[in-house]
Protein backbone atom coordinates (compact mmCIF):
# COMPACT_ATOMS: atom_id res chain seq x y z
CA UNK A 1 0.00 0.00 0.00
CA UNK A 2 1.55 3.49 -0.61
CA UNK A 3 1.67 6.33 1.58
CA UNK A 4 -1.67 8.05 0.61
CA UNK A 5 -3.02 4.74 1.00
CA UNK A 6 -2.18 4.01 4.25
CA UNK A 7 -3.43 7.74 5.64
CA UNK A 8 -6.70 7.00 3.78
CA UNK A 9 -6.82 3.56 5.40
CA UNK A 10 -5.78 4.57 8.64
CA UNK A 11 -8.78 7.33 9.01
CA UNK A 12 -11.13 4.46 7.81
CA UNK A 13 -9.87 2.05 10.64
CA UNK A 14 -9.69 5.38 12.80
CA UNK A 15 -13.52 6.62 11.83
CA UNK A 16 -14.95 2.66 12.62
CA UNK A 17 -13.29 2.66 16.11
CA UNK A 18 -14.79 6.07 17.03
CA UNK A 19 -17.99 5.17 15.74
CA UNK A 20 -17.66 1.72 17.33
CA UNK A 21 -17.06 2.57 20.60
CA UNK A 22 -19.95 5.89 20.25
CA UNK A 23 -22.38 3.12 19.45
CA UNK A 24 -21.26 0.30 22.23
CA UNK A 25 -20.90 3.11 25.16
CA UNK A 26 -24.29 4.31 24.00
CA UNK A 27 -25.93 1.17 23.56
CA UNK A 28 -24.26 -0.55 27.01
CA UNK A 29 -26.50 2.38 29.18
CA UNK A 30 -29.67 1.34 27.09
CA UNK A 31 -29.19 -2.00 27.87
CA UNK A 32 -28.30 -1.29 31.75
CA UNK A 33 -31.34 0.86 31.64
CA UNK A 34 -33.71 -1.76 30.22
CA UNK A 35 -32.54 -4.84 32.82
CA UNK A 36 -33.46 -2.01 35.95
CA UNK A 37 -36.62 -1.23 34.14
CA UNK A 38 -37.09 -5.21 33.41
CA UNK A 39 -36.27 -6.18 37.00
CA UNK A 40 -38.38 -3.26 38.54
CA UNK A 41 -41.21 -4.91 36.39
CA UNK A 42 -41.51 -8.46 35.96
CA UNK A 43 -43.33 -10.85 38.12
CA UNK A 44 -42.62 -14.54 38.84
CA UNK A 45 -46.05 -16.46 37.67
CA UNK A 46 -46.98 -20.19 37.39
CA UNK A 47 -46.75 -22.14 34.07
CA UNK A 48 -49.36 -23.99 35.15
CA UNK A 49 -52.56 -21.64 35.37
CA UNK A 50 -53.16 -18.31 33.35
CA UNK A 51 -53.63 -15.38 35.85
CA UNK A 52 -55.36 -12.79 33.57
CA UNK A 53 -54.65 -9.65 36.11
CA UNK A 54 -51.02 -10.05 34.90
CA UNK A 55 -52.13 -9.93 30.92
CA UNK A 56 -50.04 -7.34 28.87
CA UNK A 57 -46.91 -7.38 31.75
CA UNK A 58 -43.42 -8.86 31.69
CA UNK A 59 -43.98 -11.97 33.34
CA UNK A 60 -41.45 -14.57 34.06
CA UNK A 61 -42.34 -18.84 34.29
CA UNK A 62 -41.26 -22.05 33.77
CA UNK A 63 -42.41 -25.89 33.51
CA UNK A 64 -42.09 -29.10 31.58
CA UNK A 65 -42.73 -28.25 27.93
CA UNK A 66 -45.25 -30.87 25.80
CA UNK A 67 -45.04 -31.52 22.02
CA UNK A 68 -48.57 -32.01 20.76
CA UNK A 69 -47.78 -32.61 16.83
CA UNK A 70 -44.73 -34.06 15.68
CA UNK A 71 -41.93 -32.15 14.25
CA UNK A 72 -41.22 -33.91 10.25
CA UNK A 73 -38.99 -33.29 7.27
CA UNK A 74 -40.84 -34.87 4.54
CA UNK A 75 -38.35 -35.08 1.88
CA UNK A 76 -35.90 -37.87 4.56
CA UNK A 77 -39.62 -39.43 6.11
CA UNK A 78 -38.03 -38.90 9.75
CA UNK A 79 -40.54 -37.40 12.28
CA UNK A 80 -39.92 -36.83 15.81
CA UNK A 81 -42.21 -35.94 18.45
CA UNK A 82 -39.48 -32.96 19.49
CA UNK A 83 -40.26 -28.92 19.49
CA UNK A 84 -37.03 -28.74 16.95
CA UNK A 85 -35.50 -30.81 13.89
CA UNK A 86 -32.32 -30.19 12.23
CA UNK A 87 -31.33 -31.33 9.24
CA UNK A 88 -27.43 -30.76 8.95
CA UNK A 89 -25.92 -31.23 5.09
CA UNK A 90 -22.27 -31.22 4.89
CA UNK A 91 -20.27 -31.10 1.51
CA UNK A 92 -16.35 -32.06 0.71
CA UNK A 93 -14.42 -29.26 0.31
CA UNK A 94 -10.89 -27.95 -0.05
CA UNK A 95 -10.19 -25.51 2.28
CA UNK A 96 -7.59 -22.99 2.11
CA UNK A 97 -5.17 -21.78 4.84
CA UNK A 98 -2.86 -19.04 3.34
CA UNK A 99 0.52 -17.52 5.26
CA UNK A 100 2.30 -14.51 4.62
CA UNK A 101 2.02 -11.37 2.57
CA UNK A 102 1.07 -11.15 -1.14
CA UNK A 103 4.30 -11.19 -2.56
CA UNK A 104 5.35 -14.16 -0.31
CA UNK A 105 2.32 -15.99 0.12
CA UNK A 106 2.22 -19.57 1.29
CA UNK A 107 -0.44 -21.84 0.64
CA UNK A 108 -1.92 -25.12 1.59
CA UNK A 109 -5.13 -26.89 1.15
CA UNK A 110 -6.65 -29.74 3.02
CA UNK A 111 -9.95 -31.81 2.22
CA UNK A 112 -12.52 -30.62 4.96
CA UNK A 113 -16.56 -31.51 5.67
CA UNK A 114 -18.07 -28.22 6.21
CA UNK A 115 -21.82 -27.18 6.41
CA UNK A 116 -21.24 -24.53 4.01
CA UNK A 117 -20.27 -23.49 0.95
CA UNK A 118 -16.47 -22.62 0.34
CA UNK A 119 -15.62 -20.49 -2.47
CA UNK A 120 -12.82 -21.85 -4.24
CA UNK A 121 -12.70 -18.89 -7.65
CA UNK A 122 -10.52 -16.80 -5.26
CA UNK A 123 -8.05 -19.57 -4.04
CA UNK A 124 -4.44 -18.75 -5.08
CA UNK A 125 -4.34 -22.14 -6.60
CA UNK A 126 -6.61 -22.89 -9.67
CA UNK A 127 -6.35 -26.85 -8.81
CA UNK A 128 -8.60 -26.95 -6.40
CA UNK A 129 -12.31 -26.10 -7.26
CA UNK A 130 -15.09 -26.83 -5.13
CA UNK A 131 -18.79 -27.14 -6.23
CA UNK A 132 -20.84 -23.86 -6.23
CA UNK A 133 -24.11 -26.02 -4.51
CA UNK A 134 -25.64 -28.55 -2.87
CA UNK A 135 -27.56 -31.09 -4.18
CA UNK A 136 -29.59 -30.59 -0.48
CA UNK A 137 -29.82 -27.20 1.97
CA UNK A 138 -29.68 -27.75 5.59
CA UNK A 139 -32.84 -26.88 7.22
CA UNK A 140 -34.58 -26.71 10.37
CA UNK A 141 -38.07 -27.27 11.39
CA UNK A 142 -40.36 -26.53 14.17
CA UNK A 143 -43.52 -28.20 15.80
CA UNK A 144 -46.36 -25.96 15.34
CA UNK A 145 -48.33 -27.09 18.26
CA UNK A 146 -45.94 -26.60 21.88
CA UNK A 147 -47.69 -25.59 25.32
CA UNK A 148 -45.39 -24.72 28.15
CA UNK A 149 -48.07 -25.67 30.95
CA UNK A 150 -51.27 -23.62 30.67
CA UNK A 151 -49.75 -21.38 27.61
CA UNK A 152 -48.90 -22.21 24.25
CA UNK A 153 -45.64 -21.28 22.90
CA UNK A 154 -45.32 -19.29 19.74
CA UNK A 155 -43.03 -20.13 16.41
CA UNK A 156 -40.90 -17.13 17.21
CA UNK A 157 -40.23 -18.91 20.92
CA UNK A 158 -39.89 -21.92 19.40
CA UNK A 159 -37.19 -21.12 17.23
CA UNK A 160 -34.91 -20.18 19.83
CA UNK A 161 -34.80 -23.62 21.19
CA UNK A 162 -31.94 -25.44 20.40
CA UNK A 163 -32.10 -29.27 17.99
CA UNK A 164 -28.08 -31.00 19.59
CA UNK A 165 -29.28 -34.41 20.29
CA UNK A 166 -27.98 -36.22 17.32
CA UNK A 167 -30.47 -39.15 15.76
CA UNK A 168 -29.16 -42.24 15.04
CA UNK A 169 -32.76 -44.40 14.41
CA UNK A 170 -32.06 -43.74 10.36
CA UNK A 171 -33.30 -45.95 7.27
CA UNK A 172 -31.59 -47.76 4.74
CA UNK A 173 -34.51 -47.44 2.32
CA UNK A 174 -34.56 -43.60 2.96
CA UNK A 175 -30.81 -43.44 1.69
CA UNK A 176 -31.62 -45.91 -0.85
CA UNK A 177 -34.24 -44.10 -2.05
CA UNK A 178 -31.82 -40.58 -2.20
CA UNK A 179 -28.73 -42.74 -3.93
CA UNK A 180 -27.12 -42.28 -0.93
CA UNK A 181 -25.87 -45.17 2.08
CA UNK A 182 -26.07 -45.31 5.67
CA UNK A 183 -22.81 -45.01 7.61
CA UNK A 184 -21.92 -43.85 10.87
CA UNK A 185 -25.37 -42.17 11.42
CA UNK A 186 -25.16 -40.41 8.19
CA UNK A 187 -26.77 -40.05 5.27
CA UNK A 188 -23.89 -40.01 2.42
CA UNK A 189 -22.74 -40.08 -1.63
CA UNK A 190 -19.13 -41.10 0.28
CA UNK A 191 -18.15 -44.54 -1.03
CA UNK A 192 -16.65 -47.51 1.62
CA UNK A 193 -13.00 -46.16 0.55
CA UNK A 194 -13.39 -42.57 1.35
CA UNK A 195 -15.10 -39.28 0.13
CA UNK A 196 -14.52 -37.20 -2.58
CA UNK A 197 -14.48 -33.97 -3.26
CA UNK A 198 -18.53 -32.45 -3.55
CA UNK A 199 -19.71 -35.81 -1.27
CA UNK A 200 -22.14 -34.96 0.49
CA UNK A 201 -23.11 -36.40 4.53
CA UNK A 202 -26.68 -35.67 6.27
CA UNK A 203 -27.04 -36.17 10.37
CA UNK A 204 -30.69 -35.29 12.20
CA UNK A 205 -30.78 -33.83 15.54
CA UNK A 206 -33.50 -33.19 17.94
CA UNK A 207 -34.46 -31.01 20.93
CA UNK A 208 -34.65 -33.11 23.98
CA UNK A 209 -35.29 -30.46 27.10
CA UNK A 210 -37.91 -31.31 29.45
CA UNK A 211 -38.57 -27.90 31.08
CA UNK A 212 -37.83 -24.44 29.42
CA UNK A 213 -38.40 -21.22 31.03
CA UNK A 214 -39.49 -17.87 29.63
CA UNK A 215 -38.91 -14.12 30.07
CA UNK A 216 -41.68 -12.31 27.93
CA UNK A 217 -44.98 -10.17 27.58
CA UNK A 218 -48.10 -12.60 28.87
CA UNK A 219 -50.84 -12.28 26.36
CA UNK A 220 -53.72 -14.56 26.95
CA UNK A 221 -52.48 -17.94 26.71
CA UNK A 222 -49.04 -16.78 24.70
CA UNK A 223 -46.15 -14.30 25.16
CA UNK A 224 -45.14 -11.56 22.97
CA UNK A 225 -42.18 -9.49 23.23
CA UNK A 226 -41.70 -6.47 25.92
CA UNK A 227 -40.44 -3.84 24.86
CA UNK A 228 -38.49 -1.35 27.22
CA UNK A 229 -38.78 2.28 27.12
CA UNK A 230 -34.86 2.55 25.62
CA UNK A 231 -36.24 0.13 23.35
CA UNK A 232 -34.57 -3.30 24.41
CA UNK A 233 -36.81 -6.36 24.00
CA UNK A 234 -37.52 -8.59 26.01
CA UNK A 235 -38.56 -12.10 24.53
CA UNK A 236 -36.15 -14.93 25.93
CA UNK A 237 -36.51 -18.99 26.05
CA UNK A 238 -33.87 -20.57 28.52
CA UNK A 239 -33.57 -24.70 28.07
CA UNK A 240 -33.60 -24.97 31.88
CA UNK A 241 -35.66 -23.98 35.10
CA UNK A 242 -35.20 -20.25 36.16
CA UNK A 243 -36.73 -17.68 37.87
CA UNK A 244 -36.52 -14.63 36.67
CA UNK A 245 -34.48 -12.69 38.47
CA UNK A 246 -31.98 -15.72 37.19
CA UNK A 247 -32.60 -14.65 34.10
CA UNK A 248 -32.03 -11.21 34.39
CA UNK A 249 -28.52 -12.27 35.68
CA UNK A 250 -27.85 -14.05 32.45
CA UNK A 251 -28.97 -11.27 30.06
CA UNK A 252 -26.75 -8.40 31.82
CA UNK A 253 -24.29 -11.42 31.52
CA UNK A 254 -24.34 -11.43 28.33
CA UNK A 255 -24.67 -7.50 27.86
CA UNK A 256 -21.71 -7.48 29.77
CA UNK A 257 -19.65 -9.45 27.50
CA UNK A 258 -20.81 -7.71 24.60
CA UNK A 259 -19.77 -4.62 25.40
CA UNK A 260 -16.25 -5.51 26.66
CA UNK A 261 -15.74 -7.24 23.45
CA UNK A 262 -16.95 -3.84 21.14
CA UNK A 263 -14.85 -1.79 23.45
CA UNK A 264 -12.13 -3.41 23.20
CA UNK A 265 -12.43 -3.98 19.51
CA UNK A 266 -13.40 -0.44 19.55
CA UNK A 267 -9.91 0.88 21.34
CA UNK A 268 -7.56 -1.66 19.19
CA UNK A 269 -9.12 0.08 15.99
CA UNK A 270 -8.18 3.57 17.21
CA UNK A 271 -5.30 3.03 18.36
CA UNK A 272 -4.43 1.13 15.15
CA UNK A 273 -6.15 4.29 13.14
CA UNK A 274 -3.59 6.66 14.75
CA UNK A 275 -0.78 4.36 13.94
CA UNK A 276 -1.16 4.43 10.34
CA UNK A 277 -1.22 7.91 10.12
CA UNK A 278 2.14 8.03 11.24
CA UNK A 279 3.79 5.78 8.37
CA UNK A 280 4.57 8.33 6.22
CA UNK A 281 7.42 9.24 9.08
CA UNK A 282 8.19 5.71 9.53
CA UNK A 283 8.66 5.23 5.77
CA UNK A 284 11.16 7.17 5.75
CA UNK A 285 12.92 6.92 8.61
CA UNK A 286 12.84 2.92 7.76
CA UNK A 287 15.81 3.92 5.36
CA UNK A 288 18.03 4.57 7.51
CA UNK A 289 17.74 1.06 9.64
CA UNK A 290 18.95 2.38 13.10
CA UNK A 291 16.65 5.39 12.58
CA UNK A 292 13.87 3.53 11.65
CA UNK A 293 13.79 1.08 14.95
CA UNK A 294 14.03 4.61 16.74
CA UNK A 295 11.11 5.86 14.96
CA UNK A 296 9.17 2.73 15.29
CA UNK A 297 9.00 2.18 18.85
CA UNK A 298 8.74 6.60 19.19
CA UNK A 299 5.45 6.62 16.72
CA UNK A 300 4.17 3.40 18.51
CA UNK A 301 4.22 4.79 21.93
CA UNK A 302 2.29 8.09 20.81
CA UNK A 303 0.11 6.06 18.67
CA UNK A 304 -1.08 4.13 21.56
CA UNK A 305 -0.95 7.13 23.95
CA UNK A 306 -3.04 8.85 22.17
CA UNK A 307 -5.36 5.97 20.72
CA UNK A 308 -5.93 5.44 23.64
CA UNK A 309 -6.61 9.11 25.09
CA UNK A 310 -8.75 9.59 22.06
CA UNK A 311 -10.53 6.26 23.06
CA UNK A 312 -11.49 7.36 26.52
CA UNK A 313 -12.63 10.27 25.32
CA UNK A 314 -15.56 9.12 22.54
CA UNK A 315 -16.72 6.59 25.99
CA UNK A 316 -16.36 9.46 28.32
CA UNK A 317 -18.22 11.51 25.84
CA UNK A 318 -20.83 8.89 25.31
CA UNK A 319 -21.31 8.70 28.85
CA UNK A 320 -21.87 11.97 30.60
CA UNK A 321 -25.74 12.54 29.37
CA UNK A 322 -26.21 9.49 31.47
CA UNK A 323 -23.36 9.04 34.06
CA UNK A 324 -21.73 12.50 34.64
CA UNK A 325 -19.42 11.52 37.55
CA UNK A 326 -17.85 8.18 35.68
CA UNK A 327 -17.40 11.09 32.31
CA UNK A 328 -15.48 13.26 34.86
CA UNK A 329 -13.27 10.80 35.88
CA UNK A 330 -12.06 9.55 31.82
CA UNK A 331 -11.86 13.10 31.21
CA UNK A 332 -9.25 13.33 34.15
CA UNK A 333 -7.36 10.37 33.07
CA UNK A 334 -7.22 11.65 29.61
CA UNK A 335 -5.67 14.80 30.50
CA UNK A 336 -3.53 13.16 32.88
CA UNK A 337 -2.49 11.29 29.63
CA UNK A 338 -1.68 13.93 27.71
CA UNK A 339 0.05 15.15 29.92
CA UNK A 340 2.44 12.61 30.53
CA UNK A 341 2.82 12.44 26.95
CA UNK A 342 3.95 15.90 26.81
CA UNK A 343 6.06 15.41 30.01
CA UNK A 344 7.80 12.49 27.62
CA UNK A 345 8.40 14.53 24.77
CA UNK A 346 9.82 17.92 26.45
CA UNK A 347 12.49 16.00 28.79
CA UNK A 348 16.04 16.70 27.55
CA UNK A 349 19.28 16.06 29.29
CA UNK A 350 19.95 18.07 32.21
CA UNK A 351 23.13 20.13 32.63
CA UNK A 352 25.14 18.99 35.79
CA UNK A 353 25.18 22.01 37.79
CA UNK A 354 28.34 22.68 39.22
Amino acid sequence: MNKGGSIVGGIVILFIGIALLWWNEGNNVRNLQSVSEGMKNYTDVKSDKIDSKYDKRLVATSGKIVVNSDVTDYEFNISRNSAVLKRTVEMYQWQEDCEGDEENKNCTYEKVWSSSLIDSSEFTKSDHDNPTKMAYESETFISDDVNLGAFKLTDNLVKKMSAKKRIKELSEDVATAHSMRLADNYYTTASEEGANIGDIRISFYENDAKVVSVLAMQTGDHFKIYKTKKGKNFFNLYEDEYDGYDMFQMIAKNNNFGKWLFRIVGILCTILGVSSLFSPIQNLANKVPVLGSIVGVATGSVSFVLGLALSLVVIALAWFRFRPLLSIILIVVVVALIVFLKMQGGKSPSKESK
